[in-house]
């Protein structure tokens, strides 16, 4: 199955890695997480090539995880910032959850970065918790019932 074709599959998971599962696409939203807006900033965080940003950072906001929005004209071209959209800054929550398990699990010393919770001064990690009652979610404690989207394909049955 090629990338692309999990855009249409009838599943939340395959659907998201089929916008956010790209190569790079993480990184870039850890710039845009921390400020990033210009095009330059991006690759002077990120490094990567010319070519492969304007694609990725397209593709992001055909998505609409960020948007470009002009913020100066330049003699020869109008130049643009990218802001994360709503549906963007949402992705915020898998950030964090992202950067607590690669500290604690891709073999860094210790944190790179820590984050830091601005209205209590302290610094923090995620935690995923249960809507109704806060308590933490375990994979042993949850299990997938059937949604209202499910779509059973022909020939399956169950």
């Amino acid at each position: 199955m090629k990338h692309a074709a999990l855009l249409e599959e009838n599943c939340a998971i395959a659907r998201s890695s089929g916008i956010v599962g790209e190569r790079w696409v993480w990184v870039i939203l850890r710039q845009s997480f921390n400020g990033a807006r210009r095009f330059e900033d991006f690759q002077r965080g990120i490094g990567l090539a010319r070519n492969v940003l304007t694609d990725k950072l397209n593709a992001l906001v055909e998505n609409g995880i960020l948007e470009r929005r002009p913020y100066a004209e330049h003699t020869s071209r109008e130049l643009y910032e990218y802001r994360l959209t709503k549906k963007g800054r949402e992705l915020f929550p898998i950030y964090a959850a992202l950067m607590a398990w690669g500290n604690r699990w891709t073999g860094l010393p210790a944190p790179p970065v820590d984050l830091l919770h601005k209205p209590c001064g302290e610094r923090v990690t995620a935690r995923v918790v249960c809507s109704h009652c806060g308590e933490d979610l375990d994979v042993h404690d949850t299990e997938p019932v059937v949604g209202r989207g499910l779509i059973m394909h022909r020939g399956n049955r169950t």
